[in-house]
């Protein structure tokens, strides 16, 4: 087989540490493993488009819009997938209602809409949870037979989940994004005085937001990006890892301090609790206390852990993943 995975445009933003780009090249990695070829396109390419047998577009939309039909043309006999990267977190009716906007012939979209209107030029969906599956029929009509579940793992495995662990809380993101719901985390570790390690690019303004909120405080430290070893060091040092944000699809980060061993707290919204529990605590995001409280219960004993790390590495494994994209491809083909 011969596929081309296509990344949407934003990518660049955060190059090889985006969730997107790790998918992508994680799945390219296991695909050609198995024998078979995939080139991942770029700009700067000049490519046979009917020479390929699948292509492949992570996420949907304006990032899309001239291409969905321009590349449908010059390779008409090529199977079209799509891996939406779908992080719903508002009511179905919400991404329906958004989905129904749209007047082609003057160009008058939303990103959602787009999605709706060119999914019948996809043979099929690969959601990464059960929760962005019913997303996709309920408030796209795509029908469920079209999408298939294609777990996420982690990027790494610690050989010892048992080491000896330190009582601080981490977190990893791009932590200036909204979403990923920082200063929340900040006023739970200030309240409940709990070591707090934030690690992952951010902007000079939230910086100096978040220092001003600490004051002379010395329980959270702010590393900034790291790299992938000192990231694996973090991951097996620390006691518990938080990811108690507003929008997540699945939480790259938490699977990887996971299988190092950590106890999870998880974002109660969206997908995210699929993939660890029972076994981690899932909490209202809005909430510092829920937060707060949650993690400290780790920091003071509990744990989950190894059955975490286990549950995970029997239900989100490699080989899992290379099965059912396997089945997928030599489905359609």
């Amino acid at each position: 087989m011969k596929i081309a995975f296509i990344l949407p445009n934003y990518c660049l933003i955060d190059g090889n540490a985006g969730g997107v780009h790790i998918q992508a090249t994680q799945w390219a990695n296991y695909i050609k493993s198995c024998g078979h070829d995939v080139v991942e396109i770029n700009v700067w390419g000049n490519y046979n488009w009917s020479s390929f047998d699948i292509i492949q577009f992570f996420y949907f939309g304006f990032t899309y819009l001239p291409l969905y039909e321009a590349i449908k043309a010059k390779a008409p006999n090529a199977k079209f997938i799509c891996a939406p990267i779908l992080d719903p977190h508002k009511p179905i009716w919400v991404y329906r209602l958004l989905s129904l906007v749209a007047i082609p012939k003057i160009k008058l979209w939303t990103e959602f809409s787009i999605l709706r209107h060119y999914k019948n030029i996809f043979e099929c969906f690969l959601a990464r949870t059960e929760f962005e599956a019913t997303y996709l029929t309920k408030a796209f009509g795509i029908p469920r037979e079209k999408i298939k579940i294609i777990p996420l793992n982690s990027r790494f495995i610690s050989s010892n989940v048992n080491k000896p662990k330190e009582d601080f809380c981490l977190h990893v993101s791009r932590i200036c994004d909204p979403t990923k719901n920082v200063e929340r985390l900040v006023d739970a570790a200030l309240r409940y005085n709990f070591n707090l390690v934030l690690a992952g690019s951010s902007s000079i303004e939230f910086d100096n937001k978040i220092k001003k909120k600490i004051g002379f405080r010395s329980n959270i430290t702010l590393l900034g990006r790291i790299s992938d070893e000192e990231l694996k060091d973090l991951y097996s040092r620390a006691k518990v890892f938080a990811l108690p944000s507003f929008r997540e699809g699945v939480g790259y980060a938490a699977l990887e301090a996971a299988s190092y061993g950590c106890d999870i707290v998880i974002t109660a919204i969206g997908g995210p609790k699929e993939y660890f529990l029972p076994y981690a605590i899932a909490v209202n995001p809005n909430s510092v206390n829920d937060i707060g409280l949650s993690i400290k219960k780790f920091l003071d004993g509990k744990t989950f852990q190894p059955q975490l790390s286990a549950h995970i590495a029997k239900n989100s494994s490699k080989k899992n993943t290379v099965k059912l994209l396997m089945t997928v491809y030599q489905g359609l083909l």
